[in-house]
Order: structure tokens, then sequence, then C-alpha cells
């Protein structure tokens, strides 16, 4: 069953202790025995995965990193506004490159 659910054991005590709040819950309301025991079985099963999910240790991967199109130029030793601007340049030009892709070829209907 750990394969199935992960990190399951981290968080059925706490599934325990849901179910029986629903189940008392439920049966305080007036809903009958059996389902209240089902319904509080689920909601059990439920937060218990939630707890294990969330007291998990997995760290995300990396991202790929993305190909560099322009060689790099000569490290030049900027320093403040000029930098911010060189730097300003380098996004707008990215952005340019990434928005080229033409879509008034869908807009226009063809006859």
């Amino acid at each position: 069953m750990n394969k199935l659910l992960p990190g399951f054991s981290e968080g059925f005590p706490v599934a325990l202790r849901v179910w029986l709040v629903f189940l008392l819950c439920l049966v305080l309301l007036g809903y009958s025995v059996p389902f209240s025991i089902v319904v509080g079985a689920v909601g059990g099963i439920a937060s218990g995965w939630v707890v294990a999910w969330w007291n998990s240790k997995d760290q995300p991967s990396p991202a790929p990193s993305e190909p560099q199109d322009e060689p790099e130029e000569a490290p030049v030793k900027l320093s403040g506004l000029a930098l911010a601007k060189q730097r300003r340049d380098a996004r707008a030009r990215k952005r340019v490159q990434k928005s080229s892709i033409p879509l008034t070829g869908l807009l226009n209907r063809s006859k």
C-alpha cells in the first residue's frame, strides 16, 4: 500500500482522527451510521493524503536552462545606468525573438 500512497504512513494518525471527527459529527447530525462510516473514511483518507503530501520532503526538479542563441559578448565592466540599459535591451531582444510568430494569418478569412 505504501507504493500506491507514498508517505501515507506519516498522515495515517491524522486520517484516523479526521475519520472519527467526521463519523461523530455526521451521527450527531442524524445521518445513518453506515453512511457516516463511509463518508468519514473518505474524508479521513483524503486528509491523510494531504498531510502526507504537505510533509513530504521532495524537492522540485530544476528547470532546464534555455540554450543561448547569441554568443556572449566580451565582458565589459559597466555599472549603474549603463548596465541597467544593457540588460533592458537584451531582454527586449529576447522578447522580440520569442514573439515573432505571425498571428495575422489566423485572423484573416480565406476566400
